[in-house]
């Protein structure tokens, strides 16, 4: 197992922001703080001025270009959505050239008192998606059987390395974290495997340890979870980050910067050749 971790960053709230943090959020800014302060990676939504999801990229692609004109951070775009939006509508990150990961969510859950709707052929048609824009996919595993949607979409030649997962837990109505469980889904991940571990509302990046124990990598932000280790609210995203970086260490990790990064996932270097 190597010591390098990667640290992503998840900066934006959904719709119920106001229980993660109070007033405005400067995206670009706060994104390229965090990287400064040692996120590698950026996760973010196609939203609108108000932070609602949207199916207009043109906000999210003049964030992408003011983040990457200051710094090197790999983004990755969302397929979040909302449920009155189609299937093309969720993709719209996926227009903007900049963006080197998507998230492909390989199931259905629970999520609060609603459905988030992910049915295999929807999970194709992602897939299809990423692979004609060229982006890589990061998939989505909420529950065990989204494993083996994996191998199915794999069988079916839908997908191609790089093998990169995140492993999301907690989500209200959906399976709740606890080790063995972390455990469970890494015994079945391929071996060539990228993951990184996503718990909602975790008490800080300490919450994080076992994954940090195991090999995984981590993302922290205001979508996930507004605490830092002491149990404190974190007043922006950037001291998430930094409490990323302190757990990371005490867990003898060392935190990479984008292009290690890159080189870990398996992605092409920044202006490198297709």
């Amino acid at each position: 197992m190597s010591n390098e971790i990667m640290v992503m960053v998840a900066p934006v709230p959904g719709e119920k922001q106001e229980e993660k943090f109070p007033g405005k959020l400067d995206i670009v800014t706060e994104s390229i703080q965090c990287v400064s302060a040692g996120a590698a990676l950026v996760h973010l939504h196609a939203r609108d001025e108000n932070l609602l999801q949207t199916v207009d990229p043109t906000l999210f692609a003049r964030q992408v270009r003011e983040i990457r004109q200051a710094c090197p951070a790999i983004i990755e775009g969302s397929t979040g959505g909302a449920p009155e939006h189609t299937l093309d509508q969720r993709c719209s990150t996926f227009t903007v050239s900049e963006v080197e990961l998507g998230s492909l969510n390989m199931g259905s859950i629970n999520m609060y008192d609603g459905v988030y709707q992910n049915r295999y052929e929807d999970i194709r048609f992602y897939a299809r998606k990423l692979r004609e824009t060229r982006i890589a996919p990061t998939m989505v595993i909420f529950d065990l059987s989204h494993l083996a949607n994996y191998r199915r979409i794999l069988d079916d030649g839908e997908v191609s390395p790089p093998y990169i997962f995140e492993l999301v837990f907690d989500v209200p109505y959906a399976l709740p974290y606890s080790d063995s469980y972390l455990e469970l889904f890494v015994e079945h991940l391929p071996p060539q495997a990228v993951w990184f571990c996503v718990r909602h509302h975790q008490p800080g990046a300490a919450g994080l340890r076992k994954v940090m124990e195991l090999g995984g990598h981590i993302r922290v932000g205001y979508e996930d979870s507004p605490f830092l280790s002491d149990g404190r609210r974190a007043r922006n995203n950037v001291e998430l980050v930094e409490d990323a970086v302190v757990q990371a260490e005490k867990a003898g990790r060392t935190v990479v910067q984008a292009a290690r990064a890159r080189e870990i996932i398996g992605l092409r270097p920044l202006g490198g050749a297709a």
